[in-house]
């Protein structure tokens, strides 16, 4: 999100518009309203497991006749191969990725341990800023550009099964959470995941299967109740600067509950 808007910013006439579950019908509703195509969309999104989100990934298997595409995916440590994965995705619906960046930021997956100080944070985000310039030149001369993704060498073939083995089974990795009694029921966590994966019930979350692996609910939560199995207990829950609750829930997938 902090990305998006920094590309924004140095675009003139351009909206952000979040991923929801009804977006692909209101772009067709606006492109039935002027051309036959759209003229551009962005697509900014984080990397999980080394793959675009799969909300991302369904969105743009609906998603109309565009004539400039471009993708932003974030990440905080290996990015993977999230580009081919856009590509792959537009292709189906006859559409084309005429450009795609990496942005190497902070990781909120707290599971790892912290492994950049303060200072280097900043850096991180001065970097990421310096990026979102080169993008939104880029994008304003609707220039194709492709920034490199993870070579095949620096992981094994293992790894990339286990990852891909790992990313099909994120909907049901929820069952690794845990919540403590330093829970109070607010409702924060159920506030700001994406895809409606948490309900209060008898006083606690209860996760339903259908989870993102985003991290909201942790990192989220004003007691830190919530953890993922024993790895996250008393690590630093992260929030991206500048951005606020209230906008994560804004830009949830089900926009409308």
């Amino acid at each position: 999100m902090w990305v998006t808007r920094k590309i924004r910013d140095s675009l003139p006439d351009t909206e952000i518009i979040p991923i929801t579950r009804d977006m692909p019908a209101e772009l067709a509703a606006r492109k039935s309203e002027g051309p036959e195509t759209l003229e551009s969309v962005g697509l900014v999104f984080p990397v999980y497991l080394g793959k675009p989100p799969r909300i991302v990934l369904e969105f743009i298997r609906k998603m109309p006749k565009t004539d400039y595409i471009y993708a932003v995916a974030t990440c905080g440590m290996i990015p993977g191969k999230p580009l081919a994965d856009i590509k792959k995705g537009l292709l189906s619906t006859g559409n084309f990725l005429s450009a795609g960046y990496i942005v190497p930021l902070i990781s909120n997956f707290i599971v790892f341990p912290k492994t950049k100080t303060d200072a280097g944070i900043e850096k991180a985000f001065k970097k990421a800023e310096a990026k979102a310039q080169i993008i939104s030149m880029n994008v304003q001369k609707k220039a194709s550009f492709f920034d490199k993704e993870t070579p095949s060498f620096l992981i094994k073939p293992a790894g990339w099964l286990l990852l891909n083995r790992a990313y099909h089974r994120i909907p049901e990795l929820d069952e690794k959470f845990s919540v403590n009694d330093e829970c109070d029921s607010c409702g924060a966590c159920r506030n700001v995941c994406p895809v409606q994966n948490i309900q209060i019930t008898a006083s606690k979350p209860v996760f339903l299967h259908n989870c993102e692996l985003c991290f909201s609910c942790i990192n989220w939560c004003p007691r830190q109740a919530i953890n993922w199995t024993p790895l996250t207990k008393k690590r630093r829950r992260y929030h991206c600067k500048g951005i606020s609750q209230n906008d994560v829930v804004s830009n949830r997938y089900y926009k409308n509950k």
